[in-house]
């Protein structure tokens, strides 16, 4: 009987001593999935604050974005083109704004004068004094302006417009770019496409057509010189510098006319000055037969020939003994040659011309 009774014991106690081992590790598993809960919730409450953190300093770096998007915009458009120099689109299409009608810049132009009677200086002249960052510039209106008297073929207010000073101060905003102002026709990607006009810098315009963004078909170039009141005469000697024809690919290309307006006054006597090239051009340049006229003070003229091929003038004969080679003839005298030296005779065209395809 002893011997049951102390087995009963024993079975009680490893009976006692299971129940706690196994309760004890019901509270550790317990103990550690509460554990990890609580460390998943801090984690949790963790990443919440980072996340509520980034968010805070997102929304503060959206506020400064929508500040300065704001600020841009009460800036003069010339900030924009110049913080874009080599990005995007060239062209900075103007918009129209429908305003009641104003009197024409012209006639504003003319009341300052007269206003100012101590005003001397030619419209090709400016006062070596002059500030155009002080101008008041109104883009909208003044490519709307200009347009409608291109459109209408009136040559003479298109000229007068562009000496102005507030003319000169919005192309002067696109000094060292390839980037122009636009007013006129676009596509569904704002691209100039149909008719417009362009203003580049240097005081050069376009008008005419326009495909996929640059300048196509038919249209017109022009450049209007502008010179300090006491540059000598030998430094200003161009008032204007144009080209009408066809193009492709913001070039001339295929039939057109090169020509050149000079300031009277300070052309030299019996010199005769390139006036005008017609005939076929290859991007810009003189590219088939050419037929030149020259221009002398007082109106005579001269007519001239030559052949070129991409810019290049062809022989008539041999070289003197400056080096020089003999390029145009004139019409109704072969004996008389204009020479070029060989190594100015390249790139022969259409200088100056500012054009998204020469960068």
């Amino acid at each position: 009987m002893r011997d049951n009774s102390d087995k009963m014991k024993l079975l009680t106690v490893g009976i006692a001593v299971v129940l706690i081992v196994i309760i004890c590790g019901i509270s550790f598993v317990i103990h550690g999935i509460n554990k990890r809960a609580n460390q998943n919730v801090d984690n949790k409450l963790q990443d919440d604050i980072i996340e509520y953190v980034n968010s805070t300093q997102n929304q503060g770096s959206q506020n400064i974005e929508s500040s300065d998007v704001k600020k841009k915009g009460q800036e003069d458009v010339a900030d924009e083109v110049k913080d874009e120099r080599e990005t995007g689109e060239p062209a900075v299409v103007v918009e129209k704004e429908e305003n009641k009608e104003e009197e024409s810049i012209i006639e504003e132009e003319k009341v300052a004068a007269e206003q100012n009677s101590q005003t001397t200086t030619a419209k090709w002249q400016k006062e070596v004094s002059e500030d155009l960052s002080k101008v008041e510039i109104d883009l909208s209106r003044q490519m709307s302006e200009m347009s409608g008297y291109w459109e209408a073929g009136n040559m003479k207010a298109v000229e007068d417009l562009a000496y102005l000073p507030r003319y000169r101060a919005a192309s002067g905003n696109l000094t060292g770019t390839a980037k122009y102002y636009y007013f006129g026709d676009t596509d569904g990607n704002n691209r100039p496409n149909g008719k417009g006009l362009a203003m580049y810098a240097d005081n050069q315009y376009y008008y005419g057509e326009w495909k996929n963004g640059v300048r196509s078909e038919s249209g017109m170039w022009i450049r209007y010189f502008v010179y300090d009141k006491n540059e000598k005469a030998k430094d200003s000697l161009y008032l204007q510098h144009s080209y009408s024809g066809n193009w492709a690919g913001d070039l001339p290309n295929g039939s057109g006319a090169e020509h050149y307006d000079f300031i009277e006054e300070n052309l030299e006597e019996k010199v005769g000055y390139n006036r005008n090239f017609i005939g076929n051009f290859k991007n810009g340049f003189y590219d088939g037969e050419i037929y030149i006229t020259d221009y002398y003070k007082g109106g005579n003229s001269k007519e001239w020939s030559g052949t070129a091929k991409h810019g290049v003038w062809q022989p008539l004969g041999e070289k003197d003994k400056k080096g020089q080679y003999p390029v145009i003839v004139e019409i109704k005298n072969a004996d008389n040659y204009q020479w070029m030296p060989e190594k100015e005779n390249m790139n022969q065209g259409v200088n100056g011309l500012i054009s998204a395809a020469k960068q």
